[in-house]
């Protein structure tokens, strides 16, 4: 087995960024605020801007043009047979963009389960149940929302996960072994929905996995030219990790998105959380002490350190670094005005805090 395992880590000095001049920002129609979930998600391109609002099930496009100047274009919604009647279905997260192709994600709750026999207490503590589906839509043209398979769907009764991955602008499916881990390339069975701590670049697919008890994970560096081929193993000894991941054509990284870390499902005690940087072409390695949910676009690596709202108020952190060869982080950008964001394409794309607008920049 071809592994990478750390002990060690790296202590970032943060140093103030300047705002970029080229920054534009957009904002919700007044119709659009009065409900919460304008950002839930959000994907870039030098072409398109598609911004989820799950608080509406929608998804709206901004095109570029070109002289770079971003402009409003459309709105896509739900096939209507969805039943977003019913409370906590959401449709406008999942975000994948390749070309003009686009895909979404959808949570659907399933019919109440038949509480007559429940008592008061029995009903509060039974919690709903979801289905989750998926859908593409070819931006450059005027056709509806068509579903698809899930980016990750498990074999029955086998060790083989099948990945639905978006490459080259259409569906490619692989069949690959889970590797013996129990939560390989999902969210403990919420699939792309909260995003996926799946990631693909040309040949190479990154799949993350953690232990539902302690969190404790890593990821499994697959070739897709060669997928019968022994996977490269990212794993730090003893951390949470395995829950976020990104992929770039000469960088890896693997980490903690942190949800968990606040609201532990378990009794197990907390692992500390860091993000292992991996240089795919010289195979150094270096572990950082912050950690959350994570993007690459070249040598730029964003991580989105989670907030906290209940006791001690701990307000999320977003922290950019530029990765030398060596994969030596220099932190190039910190925010704290800032709940939601990635690098992707060259671009830089967060929410802010208090969900008024999404802004796209340039990256340094």
């Amino acid at each position: 087995m071809i592994s990478i395992v750390l002990t060690s880590s790296v202590i970032l000095q943060a140093k103030k960024s300047m705002p970029n001049p080229n920054k534009t920002c957009f904002f919700p129609e007044p119709d659009e605020s009065r409900r919460y979930g304008f950002g839930s998600d959000f994907v870039a391109n030098e072409k398109y801007l598609a911004v989820g609002h799950t608080g509406l099930n929608k998804v709206i496009i901004y095109t570029s043009d070109d002289s770079g100047q971003w402009s409003r274009t459309r709105e896509i919604r739900p096939p209507v047979d969805l039943a977003f009647d019913r409370e906590g279905s959401t449709f406008g997260n999942g975000l994948e963009l390749d070309g003009d192709i686009l895909t979404i994600s959808a949570r659907i709750r399933n019919p109440d389960i038949p509480r007559d026999n429940l008592s008061p207490s029995q009903a509060a503590n039974t919690p709903f149940t979801y289905s989750y589906r998926r859908y593409l839509i070819n931006l450059k043209t005027e056709t509806e929302v068509q579903p698809i398979d899930l980016l990750v769907q498990r074999e029955p009764e086998s060790n083989l996960v099948r990945f639905n991955l978006l490459r080259q602008g259409k569906i490619e499916q692989f069949v690959l072994p889970d590797m013996g881990e129990e939560h390989f390339g999902t969210h403990h069975g919420a699939n792309s929905f909260y995003g996926s701590n799946v990631a693909v670049h040309e040949n190479l697919l990154l799949v993350g996995y953690s232990s539902s008890y302690d969190e404790t994970g890593g990821a499994w560096l697959f070739n897709l030219a060669q997928p019968e081929a022994e996977p490269l193993k990212m794993a730090v000894g003893d951390v949470a990790m395995g829950s976020t991941v990104a992929l770039s054509q000469q960088f890896a990284a693997v980490s903690f998105h942190g949800i968990t870390w606040y609201f532990p499902r378990s009794n197990a005690p907390r692992k500390s959380p860091k993000t292992l940087i991996a240089n795919l072409n010289n195979g150094s390695t270096t572990v950082i002490n912050s950690f959350g949910e994570l993007s690459l676009s070249g040598n730029i690596l964003a991580v989105m350190r989670p907030g906290r709202g209940c006791g001690e108020v701990v307000y999320p952190i977003l922290e950019v670094f530029r990765i030398d060869e060596d994969t030596t982080p220099h932190l190039i950008i910190r925010r704290k005005n800032v709940s939601r964001a990635k690098v992707q394409n060259v671009f830089l794309i967060f929410l802010h805090y208090n969900g008024s607008r999404v802004c796209i920049e340039p990256l340094p």
